[in-house]
């Protein structure tokens, strides 16, 4: 096998990660991003509301994406977005309580595609690991 560049590696393994998830999320009809979001707004559930600006900043995504994915979401009944009433240009989205059958699940599932990822690592190589794509991802962003 050919030495590949560091950058497809990593591309491969995301894309590997997408497909199987959403292979495993096809029996709930979402795709990975939505399971994402789910499991984003279920870990802030009763603490405060999420805006669609904070949906969008921790999965890096842009907005015209967000806005599509939460529109099909809620078209399927999963979540509702409503009008701040503190601000009315912040969009806050709510789950409907339709994905308590499956989020834990979900939440189960993600736990075991971590756990086959790092199967056969130590608990220094995986804090090792973690601390260079933390630097990659760092090296990628920062401005030249």
């Amino acid at each position: 096998m050919e030495r590949q560049s560091i950058g497809s590696l990593v591309k491969i393994l995301s894309e590997t990660m997408g497909q199987r998830v959403n292979r495993d999320c096809k029996g709930f009809n979402l795709t990975m991003q939505q399971m994402r979001i789910l499991h984003f707004l279920k870990g802030r559930e009763g603490k405060q509301e999420t805006s669609q600006k904070e949906i969008q900043d921790h999965l890096r995504i842009a907005h015209p994406t967000v806005v599509s994915i939460l529109r099909l979401m809620e078209s399927k009944g999963f979540i509702e977005i409503s009008v701040s009433d503190r601000d009315k240009r912040m969009k806050i989205v709510t789950l409907t309580g339709q994905e308590e059958s499956f989020v834990k699940e979900v939440i189960r599932g993600g736990q075991e595609m971590e756990k086959r990822l790092i199967r056969g690592f130590s608990q220094e190589e995986q804090e090792t690991l973690r601390n260079y794509l933390r630097r990659m991802y760092e090296n990628i962003t920062e401005e030249e």
